[in-house]
């Protein structure tokens, strides 16, 4: 079965920033779970197995905001057992407030979704032999104007994206 999760999807030029910097981790002798440049993403909201497509894409559809302009931050990591080394993003108030927005709009339709506090962020490499944070990004904006719900399942053994 699918899972549900709702995101910003990059344009072409952004995916190759984030693959450069994939790459200079790799050159660095990061090993890990490397983010396949076709499922690049910044998840707004994780619904998970069990969901209403009607009620999410209702949500999803009363979610007006502004459009804006998306830029890579620094790199960090998550302090979990595997690690995961992600890239941040410049400005982060205009993607908290339209997540903030979007959860609202899904709790109110009686939507589940992992409720843990929003950090945006872009995944790069999962379980990595190594946390390497002082890489600097590439320069790189993207204009936001939409969100997209999007599923994830695996298809031949390999986990695609795909938006529904």
């Amino acid at each position: 079965m699918a899972r549900i999760f709702i995101a910003i999807r990059f344009d072409e030029e952004m995916k190759d920033r984030l693959v450069a910097l994939q790459e200079a981790l790799r050159q660095r002798g990061v090993q890990g779970r490397y983010c396949p440049r076709h499922n690049l993403h910044m998840t707004l909201a994780f619904i998970g197995e069990r969901y209403d497509l009607t009620a999410i894409r209702r949500a999803v559809g009363e979610v007006v905001f502004e459009p804006f302009d998306l830029s890579l931050g620094a790199l960090g990591s998550f302090p979990t057992k595997a690690g995961v080394i992600w890239c941040g993003v410049a400005i982060p108030a205009p993607i908290q407030r339209l997540a903030a927005q979007l959860r609202q709009r899904l709790r109110a339709h009686g939507v589940n979704y992992k409720e843990a506090p929003f950090f945006p962020h872009i995944s790069l490499v999962q379980q990595p032999s190594q946390i390497l944070t002082d890489i600097h990004p590439p320069e790189a904006t993207m204009h936001v104007e939409q969100v997209c719900v999007m599923k994830s399942e695996r298809v031949d053994g390999n986990l695609v994206y795909a938006e529904i």
